[in-house]
């Protein structure tokens, strides 16, 4: 009977994806992060209401003149292992990435504390894009519920909460924050466009492997314009 309970918890633990937080967590932690949160609260950007992340890594560094500051990458998983997401790239929109295109700045009175991250990340793994996403979906389900396009939501609301949150609760001698929205998931990636014909074509990104996404702050109810990083099957290291 021990035995049946136990096989019973480990089959849900890895069908509902706690247990793909619990490994994405380890990943940062091994990427040097701490202190890393798995589960952690946050205040809705749209409703108010008070909603619970999937995990939460940060990171500490020294900015200009030693002034000590964070980096936190806010992280929404999603173990997909049913349906492949299918990211819908088109040329027409490729542009130039500037990193308040992938992130959100919470200072103190130190505005030039982040202004050094920008040479420093550009161009480097994931800050390098120069096209992106218009939309993700998840294949072979119904418009209505598309899992891949609420990730993108849920963590662009998630990292709005953790800017207020710096912002309302830290005094004068907060220093600064930055805040990366990412989407992890287990399952597979497909990236898709159109050729000068029309054709589909349909490449699978490989696991472990960038890609980007982009969501227009209309669609959220609160004003954001961030591109947000995917991987597929591990976690990012920044350190």
């Amino acid at each position: 009977m021990g035995d049946d309970i136990l096989g019973g918890v480990r089959q849900w633990l890895e069908k509902s994806g706690h247990a793909f937080e619990l490994r994405i967590a380890r990943a940062f932690r091994e990427g040097g992060a701490k202190p890393v949160d798995v589960s952690f609260s946050y205040t809705d950007a749209v409703s108010g209401i008070l909603r619970e992340g999937d995990v939460l890594a940060r990171f500490g560094w020294k900015a200009l003149n030693d002034t000590p500051a964070s980096v936190e990458v806010v992280v929404e998983c999603k173990s997909g292992r049913d349906d492949p997401w299918v990211a819908f790239y088109d040329k027409s929109i490729a542009k130039g990435s500037e990193l308040e295109d992938w992130v959100y700045f919470a200072h103190g009175p130190f505005l030039g504390v982040t202004e050094p991250l920008g040479e420093s990340w550009i161009g480097q793994p994931p800050f390098d894009a120069v096209r992106t996403a218009s939309h993700l979906v998840a294949a072979h389900v119904k418009d209505s519920h598309n899992p891949a396009s609420d990730a993108v939501r849920q963590v662009l609301s998630a990292a709005e909460g953790r800017r207020k949150w710096y912002l309302e609760r830290q005094g004068q001698d907060r220093r600064g924050c930055v805040i990366v929205p990412v989407v992890v998931t287990g399952g597979r990636l497909v990236a898709c466009h159109l050729d000068a014909e029309g054709e589909v074509h349909l490449e699978e990104v490989p696991a472990r492997q960038w890609s980007r996404g982009h969501v227009a702050g209309s669609r959220l109810g609160f004003s954001s314009s961030l591109r947000v990083p995917w991987v597929s099957s591990l976690a990012p290291s920044l350190s």
